[in-house]
């Protein structure tokens, strides 16, 4: 008897789990056929936002402008947030003023892409504040790493891919120091195909 309740028992998780295992095997198969939709690639006379969704950008003034005049190089058009410069303790601006600047840019259906001033900290305080209805029907390129990663999650989630890449304050006084991440940089946002080597150790 007790030998018949232990065998029933058995076949009851087995046939629970197997049921569960499957629907849990089926989820995520489903979950990695996802294709994250992608916003147009620039071209010449696109407009690219660029904003500060988090740390103060003190004395980093001459940093926007050459990521300014790099992208006008590249025939874009630029537009600076207006709360860029603003300042908050160590934010680019309240969270009112963050969240004004990325909202703006998301709602443009004129601006391409969006690309960050700097990362730091700050973006999470504005993230349940943020407006994709617009987004999503035109969709656009999110850059930028650090602190934006927040960003990235969020857009990710919704369905559209963004670019982890290099900011504003990334740029140094002499650009040749690193020609190859801007190389990569301006691949990446006009969609040129890009290829690595690895050469073995």
């Amino acid at each position: 008897m007790i030998k018949n309740v232990v065998s029933i028992s058995l076949c009851c998780l087995a046939f629970f789990f197997g049921i569960n295992l499957a629907k849990a095997q089926a989820f995520n198969s489903q979950k990695n056929k996802t294709t994250l939709i992608q916003p147009p690639y620039l071209k010449a006379g696109d407009t690219v936002a660029i904003v500060a969704p988090s740390g103060i950008l003190k004395n980093r003034n001459d940093e926007v402008l050459t990521a300014k005049k790099l992208l006008e190089s590249w025939d874009l058009k630029v537009l600076v947030g207006k709360h860029v410069f603003s300042k908050a303790d160590h934010f680019a601006g309240t969270d009112a003023e963050r969240c004004e600047d990325f909202q703006n840019a998301l709602d443009n259906p004129n601006i391409k892409a969006i690309w960050s001033a700097r990362g730091g900290y700050g973006t999470v305080r504005i993230l349940d504040h943020l407006d994709y209805s617009k987004f999503l029907k035109s969709p656009k390129w999110i850059v930028g790493y650090s602190d934006i990663t927040a960003l990235h999650n969020q857009v990710h989630t919704k369905g559209v891919e963004s670019i982890h890449a290099l900011m504003c304050v990334s740029l140094t006084d002499d650009l040749s120091e690193i020609k190859e991440s801007i190389a990569t940089f301006k691949s990446a946002i006009f969609g040129t195909p890009l290829r690595y080597t690895l050469s073995r150790f």
